[in-house]
């Protein structure tokens, strides 16, 4: 994806969060919505990441929000704008992102491939590759750069996402479990 979209996209990102918080309206969604170019038609999943910046409790860089979709819909830029909504006023494990909070935020958006399906978790690639994991009725998720965020090895990450899931941490171990993996673009603000 090109500078130029990478940055509308960010921008429709702070705007819808903003637009929810005051009722301004978006300028760039306005502008993007009249002839949306065509790196911002698809239908690519993507996740929204708000991030904490500057000297704030739980630290810099400290999560914030995050809300995504493995799978898109069409087109890729009112996607963002509905997950930078969701990220900031419905991830249920914070409370909503109020106005005076925005500008103690950095905002990060990740694009992803088409999740593949691997034969084993032998194939995955930390900081490379993102993986789905589902065994049975449990499934969880991780970005590509979670991993290597955390400084952790594939059997690490693959334990913590079985406790995502909502399992033991060795589980994802068993015959049963499904692994997918993709791919992201990842970029966020300058601020």
């Amino acid at each position: 994806m090109n500078e130029e979209n990478r940055r509308h996209l960010l921008r429709i990102a702070r705007e819808s969060i903003q637009e929810a918080l005051t009722g301004e309206p978006s300028a760039t969604l306005t502008l993007i919505g009249r002839n949306p170019p065509l790196e911002l038609q698809g239908e690519e999943g993507a996740f929204v990441t708000l991030k904490r910046k500057g000297i704030s409790p739980g630290g810099e860089g400290a999560l914030r929000g995050c809300i995504g979709n493995i799978l898109g819909q069409k087109p890729l830029y009112r996607l963002i704008q509905r997950l930078a909504r969701e990220s900031a006023f419905h991830d249920p494990r914070f409370q909503a992102v109020h106005l005076e909070e925005l500008a103690h935020l950095t905002i990060e958006i990740s694009v992803l491939t088409i999740p593949r399906p691997i034969e084993s978790p032998g194939e995955i690639v930390v900081g490379t590759d993102g993986v789905l994991l589902t065994c049975g009725h449990h499934r969880a998720v991780f970005l590509p750069q979670v991993a290597t965020e955390q400084g952790w090895d594939r059997d690490t990450m693959l334990n913590h996402l079985a406790m995502k899931a909502g399992m033991y941490p060795t589980a994802w171990q068993q015959s049963e479990c499904l692994f997918e993996v993709f791919q992201a673009e990842v970029f966020e603000e300058d601020m």
